[in-house]
């Protein structure tokens, strides 16, 4: 019983001196196990329709798009200002979820992975093979094709290289309606 109590008190030590050091600049064991800054970031080379290669840092879960934003690199672009097209998920006989501001909505992020890079990446889902498919110039599209903007990195991806089309012109769109032809109609007379 006595070799019981002093082992407590000793273990009760041991914690109060490791809080102590703590906060005195010393980690507690179990902190090793944190993952460093260097264990989550992620190396993407991109590659521009000139062949400039750009290098850019994103974190790990972070899409391709937003790691080039953060690195003021302007090659992948999305004009969808943050908002995704709306579609519905089937969650269960009776419930089907709509779904809005989610999954990819345009073209601008076109982007080519490297052959050596296609098999480590997840498959583009219904949603995204349908803007490729609709929106992308069938001169601009390859096998591996994909958007900037699915594509999410991990560890695995360290080291991608991407090839990045030029982009087309982004036009606005000039609202016609009935009232314009009735304004030059008067002017004319």
């Amino acid at each position: 019983m006595l070799a019981r109590l002093r082992a407590s008190a000793l273990t009760r030590v041991v914690d109060r001196e490791m809080k102590r050091r703590f906060i005195g600049g010393f980690a507690h064991p179990a902190d090793a196990l944190a993952p460093t800054v260097a264990e989550k970031i992620v190396n993407v080379v991109l590659v521009d329709y000139e062949g400039n290669r750009h290098f850019v840092q994103g974190r790990v879960g972070q899409s391709l798009r937003d790691a080039c934003a953060l690195s003021n690199v302007g090659l992948v672009k999305d004009d969808s200002n943050g908002g995704g097209g709306s579609h519905s998920a089937v969650r269960a006989d009776y419930y089907t979820e709509s779904l809005f501001g989610e999954g990819a909505v345009s073209p601008q992020s076109h982007v080519i992975i490297a052959n050596e890079w296609v098999s480590k990446l997840p498959p583009p889902n219904d949603q995204e093979l349908h803007i490729l498919d609709g929106y992308v110039p069938a001169l601009d599209r390859s096998a591996n094709s994909r958007l900037g903007t699915e594509i999410i990195l991990s560890k695995d991806l360290d080291g991608l290289v991407v090839a990045v089309p030029e982009a087309p012109p982004v036009e606005t769109y000039q609202y016609v309606h009935q009232f314009d032809d009735e304004d030059e109609d008067e002017e004319e007379q």
